[in-house]
This record gives C-alpha cells, sequence and structure tokens, in this order.
C-alpha cells in the first residue's frame, strides 16, 4: 500500500512539473498580444528611480501630468530611503506612487531648484518574462524619453541629475 501511495505521489509530480514547463506562445499568440500591448494607454510607474540627489533635493517631489500644454494633475511622488550601500553609493533613491500614468501625457518632475525633468515620448512594449517553465510576456511602458535623451526597452523611469557622473 505504502509504495502504491509514493507512486501515486510521484504521478502527480511529475504532472504537475510538465504541466508547467511547456508554455511556449505561439508566434500568433505574440503578435496579438504585441499589437494589444501597444494600444494600451494608462501604465503603473511602479518604482521611478532618482540618481546623483541629495535626500532634500528629492524629499518632495512633484509630476506635473500635462496634455499639451494645458496642465491636468499634479501628482505627489513617495520618496524611499536608500535600500543599500549600491544605492548610497550613487545616490539613488526610488520614488512610488499609486496614480497611473497615460503614454499620450508629458511629465514634468519638480525635483528641489532644477528646472523640471521632462518624461514625454512614452509607448508599450512587449516586456519577455521567462521563466523556468517556459516563455512569457508582459506589457510595460519602456521606451520613452527624458528631456529629449531617448530610453529604449528600459524597465523603470530613472531621472538622473544634470550633471551627475557615476564614479
Amino acid at each position: 500500500m505504502k509504495t502504491l501511495i509514493n507512486k501515486i505521489y510521484i504521478l502527480i509530480l511529475l504532472l504537475t512539473l510538465t504541466s508547467c514547463w511547456n508554455t511556449n506562445w505561439s508566434e500568433k499568440e505574440r503578435k496579438e498580444f504585441s499589437e494589444k500591448c501597444s494600444k494600451q494607454i494608462y501604465f503603473n510607474t511602479g518604482s521611478i528611480c532618482f540618481t546623483g540627489f541629495e535626500f532634500n533635493e528629492i524629499r518632495e517631489v512633484k509630476a506635473i501630468e500635462k496634455n499639451g500644454l494645458e496642465i491636468l494633475d499634479t501628482i505627489l511622488i513617495n520618496i524611499d530611503i536608500q535600500r543599500d550601500n549600491h544605492d548610497k553609493n550613487y545616490k539613488r533613491y526610488w520614488g512610488q506612487t499609486d496614480t497611473e500614468f497615460n503614454v499620450n501625457h508629458s511629465y514634468e518632475f519638480i525635483l528641489g531648484s532644477d528646472k523640471p525633468y521632462i518624461l514625454d515620448n512614452m509607448e508599450m512594449i512587449m516586456w519577455a518574462q521567462y521563466t523556468m517553465g517556459g516563455e512569457g510576456w508582459g506589457c510595460k511602458m519602456g521606451n520613452f524619453t527624458i528631456d529629449n535623451e531617448k530610453f529604449e526597452n528600459i524597465g523603470d523611469i530613472c531621472i538622473t541629475k544634470r550633471g551627475f557622473k557615476f564614479e
């Protein structure tokens, strides 16, 4: 009886592992998902990175949402303390907001006394999410400009202080 139960457990384990293992997408599925993703307008920012700043410069970060010249909203960004020594060495802080951003709008980040940093020209992209079990895809805002500098296939929005050099 004990041997039969062990064989059943092994069979269940094998079935579970093999059912999770083959999750590759067809070319049609990838194309449909990519088209759907590119039409998405709203996204959660996740963590926003601020590099090269002193904490007192970014203690109160505001993002002004604009549609052309029209101001739509003022968004407060909550700043976390530095997470580890790497963040401390690069003067890197992370901010969060619950507000969804719109890829068709621009966002002016007000940081200390600097002129605003402008996030613009955003695009939603298919984002690879491979696991041990196979292929997966997500939809993420990953192409954008900050102060007209283009960033492509980037996971997080990261604003670097003008003139800051990594040592």
